[in-house]
């Protein structure tokens, strides 16, 4: 443990060091870092609204995981720190005045503002989670959707002028749901002392197919929608995707994401090896994914310096995030 918070502390140095010298480079990178980690937290909350609703077997499978990830709602606001120190350095709107509603909402300090009232909803969520309840969960999933989908036009959507869809904000939630199940079943997997039973593997196996094909639904609905309209302000989005370094990434979180898909639904899909490597490339896929929804309309040219930088920001927020369920499943343990 202390090893593990060590390195943690000598990389966040590091970091900083090095915001001093490139500030939008560490930028992109903690905010793909901090995406992808409040993806995984905020997955783990939304199963544990979900649980409540609806009566089976899962529950008890995603219980202890849901609850160890969703712990860490608490660190989405220093996640978030270095990209609010940075937004000079990304986002377009900075330094335009717009007049009325759209300079009002596309002005720093609101965006600042936004950002700790969606921190301080997600806490309130987390606490009414802690007290599983139908008549809590129902009116929670609705602000949550409403949270996630206005923090995506914020942190994401917004990186690129002009660039519009009604289906951002559900792209995020899919990822979400989909990295929620993975780090649940990773827990219930790896950290429990009893072994699995062979119809509650066949129950994550399921949940992990349906979400992976949610994922892949929604994410062709978009790029079908904004191709068929094809205005060149939309179409943008996808075309500095689709060639060169960023395009290499396209066609390997694709092609990840469908491998994992066959993988899972195949007969062997319920073997516990295949949905521990299932889970964890679910999750390292998603790491790849926060890159390619940010790094892209921050620098359409590819800049390698910052494609490191968003690795190794990838790696220090995972740290910190693993130090912090590790201390948490500890305590557990000491409690019972």
């Amino acid at each position: 443990m202390r090893r593990l918070s060590g390195a943690f502390a000598i990389g966040a140095v590091g970091v900083i060091l090095l915001g001093v010298w490139q500030p939008a480079w560490v930028g992109a990178g903690a905010l793909a870092a901090a995406i992808n980690g409040s993806n995984i937290v905020l997955g783990c909350l939304l199963l544990a609204l979900l649980t409540p609703l609806i009566s089976g077997r899962w529950q008890i499978l995603l219980a202890p995981g849901s609850g160890l990830g969703r712990s860490a709602v608490v660190l989405i606001v220093p996640m978030l720190l270095p990209v609010l120190l940075a937004m000079a350095w990304l986002y377009p709107w900075f330094h335009v005045d717009a007049p009325g509603f759209r300079g009002l909402w596309l002005s720093p300090w609101f965006f600042v503002v936004r950002t700790l009232l969606y921190a301080g909803l997600a806490l309130a969520l987390l606490c009414w989670s802690q007290r599983p309840d139908a008549e809590r969960s129902a009116p929670g999933l609705i602000l949550y959707g409403l949270m996630v989908s206005l923090a995506a036009v914020d942190w994401l959507m917004s990186l690129q002028s002009g660039f519009v869809s009604s289906l951002f904000g559900v792209l995020l939630i899919a990822r979400q749901l989909l990295d929620g199940l993975a780090f649940a079943g990773l827990c219930v997997l790896c950290w429990n002392l009893v072994p699995l039973p062979a119809p509650q593997r066949q129950v994550l196996r399921g949940l992990l197919v349906s979400a992976l094909a949610f994922w892949a639904y929604v994410h062709f609905m978009q790029y079908l929608i904004i191709w068929s309209v094809n205005l060149q302000h939309e179409t943008q989005w996808y075309r500095v995707r689709e060639g060169g370094i960023w395009g290499v990434v396209s066609g390997l979180l694709m092609a990840g994401q469908v491998a994992c898909l066959l993988a899972l639904a195949s007969p062997w899909g319920g073997r516990p090896q295949v949905l521990i490597w299932g889970c964890t490339a679910i999750l390292l896929l998603g790491s790849v994914e926060s890159i390619w929804m940010s790094l892209p309309s921050i620098f359409p040219d590819v800049e390698i310096g910052a494609g490191l930088m968003a690795v190794l920001c990838q790696g220090v927020y995972g740290l910190g995030l693993w130090a912090w369920w590790r201390w948490q499943w500890q305590r557990r343990r000491h409690e019972i």
